[in-house]
């Protein structure tokens, strides 16, 4: 607040700021513009008009927006070119290789940047919610008209005032014994999982997806809450309290929200919220802001998560890891079974061979006459035969399949002589043939009808194209077809 009233005297004409003679133009209208004056109205004062008239000769003349900036700027950095300032870190984050936060109290805020030159001569990192001296200069950013304390230097000042109220709750709350109540197991594969976010937001979007990933069958019962502010606490209880209604089916729920200041997570450290987690008849898993971020609800819960994907993953089974472990399992148990059979094959066939199996002496009489009998059908002499026989027809079969081979080796020179004859009878039979063939073509021609119209002749054909072989096959006045060689004319008979 100091540094606030500092820079107001700077500003504030009416203390007695010296102002050089060159800027005596606009010291109406920087006046003007940091205080705000009523306009003169028709009811004014006299002196209030001489006011009216000082701020219309400055607007003759208005200054630019850069060029008021530069002004101030030349004003308050020489001021405050080493100033310390002492207040509670919030906001901190990284940008870069760059260091920006915001220090604050009740009522004031500030920004302020750490550069990379910088950041060796500070012992350690500022946290969200420390109390901490800080020692730079202000430095006014005209492009963007904003103020920010550089930092040179920075120590502690002792812990935050939120960060001291959240300590003592804490410590309140572990006595009463909330934080260490036996955990109440998750269920693994559950049917309807209750969840408690703001609608729209980030969270309630990463649960949404990593359910639909890995567990599309589970069905999710949404309760909307405030993910921070007034309504914040009264809204998450409520929600708590409907979804572990039996009337719901619900077997575990989810408090959800992304990150945030510790400022935003406050709700999450309110003492009712964390009675209902704590008492609440089902499982409940949390996942409130970041891995950094830790409020007394996740101490309260029965599994606290570093965000809300990874709540979703605690509290839904993952059915790829679920079908790879049933493949594996199949897999061992029908090994283990192959494995089994082939050593009871073993032993089935080693007490075979044996012919008698030797009988325990403790067995039941039924057991062992059962056994006995067995035993006795195998080692009865006409299995041995039936063995035997069988034995015997397999090497008759095989002698048989040699003597064929031996017979085939015998002939093989009758059968080299053979095919050495059958290629020439092969090709005097087709000469034969072929003319036999040269014969019967030659006849075949001599029977051509056409044959005689090439040596002169002419065919008479009636008019339904029949041959005409005698004179008196038709009256006179019919009509005949002469055919020549060449083409074909008609006529008629006298």
């Amino acid at each position: 607040m100091r540094l606030g009233q500092a820079l107001h005297d700077l500003l504030d004409p009416t203390l007695g700021l010296q102002i050089p003679a060159r800027e005596q133009r606009d010291r109406v209208f920087l006046t003007s513009t940091l205080k705000v004056t009523p306009w003169p109205s028709k009811s004014s004062s006299p002196g209030s008009d001489s006011v009216g008239c000082a701020i219309m000769r400055a607007m003759d003349a208005p200054l630019s927006v850069k060029r008021l900036l530069e002004q101030v700027k030349t004003r308050i950095e020489p001021p405050f070119s080493a100033v310390c300032v002492v207040g509670e870190v919030s906001n901190f984050k990284v940008s870069g290789k760059h260091w920006y936060f915001t220090l604050k109290e009740e009522g004031a805020a500030i920004g302020c940047a750490v550069w990379a030159s910088a950041q060796r001569f500070l012992p350690q990192r500022p946290l969200d919610g420390q109390r901490v001296v800080l020692k730079g200069s202000l430095d006014l950013y005209v492009p963007g008209g904003s103020l920010k304390l550089i930092v040179s230097h920075c120590v502690l000042a002792g812990v935050g005032d939120l960060q001291a109220r959240l300590r003592q709750l804490e410590a309140e709350l572990r006595s009463q014994g909330f934080f260490d109540r036996p955990k109440r197991p998750l269920p693994r594969f559950p049917r309807k999982l209750g969840v408690v976010a703001a609608l729209g937001g980030a969270a309630l979007r990463d649960v949404l997806e990593v359910t639909t990933r890995r567990a599309p069958g589970i069905h999710l019962l949404i309760a909307p809450a405030a993910a921070q502010g007034e309504r914040c606490v009264s809204e998450t209880l409520l929600a708590l309290q409907e979804l572990q209604d039996p009337h719901w089916g619900c077997e575990a729920l989810l408090l959800v929200r992304g990150g945030g200041s510790l400022e935003d997570l406050w709700a999450f450290n309110d003492p009712a919220l964390v009675r209902a987690v704590a008492d609440c008849r089902l499982p409940v898993i949390t996942g409130v802001g970041h891995e950094i971020d830790t409020t007394l609800v996740d101490l309260a819960a029965d599994q606290r998560a570093a965000t809300p994907s990874q709540a979703a993953e605690l509290a839904t089974p993952d059915r790829q890891a679920l079908a790879a472990d049933l493949q594996r399992l199949g897999e061992a148990l029908l090994a283990k079974t192959q494995w089994r059979l082939r050593g009871l094959e073993t032993t089935l066939n080693l007490l075979v061979d044996q012919g008698l199996q030797r009988v325990e002496p403790l067995a039941q009489p039924a057991l062992r006459l059962a056994g006995l009998g067995q035993r006795l059908a195998l080692a009865h002499p006409s299995r041995h035969l039936d063995v035997a026989a069988t034995r015997a027809a397999l090497l008759r079969q095989r002698l048989r399949h040699a003597a064929t081979l031996v017979a085939r080796e015998a002939d093989l020179p009758r059968v080299r002589e053979a095919q050495r004859r059958l290629a020439p009878a092969t090709l005097r039979s087709l000469q034969r043939r072929d003319q036999r063939l040269a014969v019967l073509a030659q006849q075949l021609q001599g029977l051509d009808p056409t044959g005689p119209l090439q040596r002169g002749f002419v065919l008479a054909l009636d008019l339904e194209g029949r041959p005409v072989t005698r004179a008196a096959a038709l009256p006179p006045g019919a009509g005949l077809r002469l055919r020549w060689q060449d083409g074909e004319r008609k006529a008629r008979l006298d």
